[in-house]
């Protein structure tokens, strides 16, 4: 197994709502698409759906949160330096 280029591809699939689209109507184009060997594109198949779309959910949120704070001004260091 080529550990970056499965780590690559599911970070993909976790981050890109299209790439996760594709992957579930067909996982096997999509993983040998991404260059996966035939193992390990058995290995990804095995993957469960459904914690696939939560743990993609949680970090859709957190990016949303963190972008949503990066507007805000942090104030925390005025108030040690006074």
């Amino acid at each position: 197994m080529s550990a970056p280029i499965v780590e690559a591809f599911l970070a993909r699939i976790y981050v890109d709502a299209q790439v996760r689209a594709r992957f579930l109507s067909n996982p096997t184009a999509e993983a040998l698409n991404a260059g996966l060997s035939h193992d390990e594109v058995e290995a990804v198949k095995q993957i469960d759906q459904v914690g696939l779309e939560l743990f993609a959910l949680s970090l859709e949120r957190k990016r949303q949160r963190q972008c949503a704070t990066r507007g805000r001004p942090n104030h925390f260091w005025r108030k040690r330096r006074a």
